[in-house]
């Protein structure tokens, strides 16, 4: 089952406010406005739009193909670019959860899955639209998984 992430007002407004200036930055550098692009040579101009491009599709990846599937087996993660796949059987709670650390969750609304091998846990952060129906999907595989909060 596919559960795509929940978008929070505040990744949002972050989100696009980036978006909207790694476009403005370069656009501005070429059309020469302000004092932005006076010492600037046509490489550094180049460069900068190069970079710039390749920030903005980073981040409309993240916004637009961050999701989580539940198989049968393991619980897929994509943020963007990157993606993870923990086994269901190495789960061993999901907890509610607002901790604002870096994760491929858009939202601050996120549920905090710990899983791990032989006493080593780790944790990854999530924002399933759908946090009810997510948790009966997981609930309905592993039924021995904790759930808190």
């Amino acid at each position: 089952m596919v559960f795509y992430s929940k978008k929070g007002p505040i990744s949002s407004i972050l989100t696009w406010l980036l978006i909207v200036g790694s476009i403005a930055l370069p656009t501005a550098v070429h059309l020469e406005l302000g004092t932005i692009a006076e010492d600037l040579a046509v490489t550094d101009k180049i460069l900068l739009t190069v970079i710039c491009s390749l920030f903005t599709l980073f981040l409309l990846s993240g916004w637009f193909h961050t999701l989580y599937i539940v198989t049968d087996k393991a619980l897929k993660i994509r943020g963007g670019l990157f993606s993870w796949t923990i086994p269901l059987e190495e789960i061993e709670a999901i907890t509610e959860s607002k901790n604002p650390l870096s994760a491929p969750a858009l939202s601050l609304d996120r549920l905090q899955i710990t899983y791990g091998k032989s006493g080593k846990s780790k944790f990854i952060l999530i924002s399933p639209k759908d946090k009810s129906l997510f948790l009966k999907s997981i609930k309905k595989i592993r039924p021995d998984v904790l759930i808190e909060g």
